[in-house]
């Protein structure tokens, strides 16, 4: 039997004779069996609810006749990637090493970057890797080069247990200046990414705070986060103080909230990380 995989960003929700891998299914669809339907994004799903990843490879092991063609929109986390690899490679999925790697891309698709700080440093790195693997815009064919890559060391990886170095690790190097209650951190570094500096906080055991790198003069790029919405910090009202403060000094009030769980100045803010903690536990405290 020939598989084949579309990636395709017009499909509809539903792909007639194939599996719908995150494709924007319904709830009612997903649990139409003559569907084919795996989804878990979308008002209708909950935290409760399994992932489209789950679904599918408990149901794979399960001997659920499957159609002969997978289609998603696009690669949107290593999730895709795991489905596909299976889809691909049906003979994996009865791997005693397949269902660790299956539940912790899982675990880091539903839980995002606070997740990597508790597994593995070397397989948070690969995933990580693969994740920035597919940025916007690949034409077909790199989107095509990459996906039969990625399969390939996933395939190693159960096949063989070793992990592919994807690019250079990632240097934290992290000061801790401040550890208040509560999980609260104060920290610098000089490592090229505040996302990694973020995670090797969270492995430290840490729950939120402000992170920073000093680029040039007293200008510094900032990163404040909490680990969860269980975590009492108003980033909201945050943002909005921290760009009302660099209006009245005259600075560059770009504070953005990029999810929940994140509020940074990418370009770098003048404003005395003094004045940044000043905001923080005003917000703190309101939460």
């Amino acid at each position: 039997m020939q598989l084949n995989v579309r990636i395709e960003s017009h499909l509809p929700a539903i792909v007639e004779g194939a599996i719908s891998f995150e494709t924007g299914a319904s709830l009612s669809q997903v649990q139409d069996p003559s569907l084919y339907a795996y989804e878990h994004h979308g008002v209708e799903f909950s935290a409760l609810d399994r992932s489209a990843l789950v679904q599918f490879y408990e149901q794979l092991i399960l001997g659920r006749p499957l159609p002969a063609t997978l289609a998603t929109h696009r690669v949107r986390d290593v999730d895709v990637l795991m489905a596909i690899t299976l889809f691909l490679n049906r003979d994996l999925a009865t791997l005693p090493s397949t269902p660790e790697l299956v539940y912790t891309i899982d675990f880091t698709h539903r839980l995002g970057l606070p997740a990597l700080a508790h597994i593995e440093e070397a397989k948070a790195r690969f995933i990580s890797s693969l994740r920035s693997y597919f940025p916007e815009k690949l034409s077909q064919r790199e989107l095509s080069e990459r996906v039969i890559a990625s399969v390939g060391w996933i395939k190693e990886y159960l096949q063989q247990g070793t992990l592919p170095i994807l690019g250079v690790i990632p240097n934290t190097d992290l000061t801790i200046l401040n550890q208040g209650d509560a999980g609260s951190v104060l920290a610098s570094t000089t490592g090229s990414s505040l996302w990694d500096g973020w995670v090797e906080l969270y492995r430290l055991g840490f729950l939120h705070g402000i992170l920073f790198q000093y680029t040039e003069g007293d200008r510094k790029r900032v990163m404040i986060a909490r680990k969860s919405h269980y975590v009492p910090l108003d980033l909201n009202l945050a943002c909005r103080l921290l760009n009302q403060m660099e209006l009245k000094f005259a600075g560059d009030a770009t504070w953005t909230m990029t999810s929940e769980l994140w509020l940074e100045h990418a370009r770098g803010t003048e404003l005395p990380v003094s004045r940044v903690r000043e905001v923080v536990a005003q917000v703190t405290q309101i939460s």
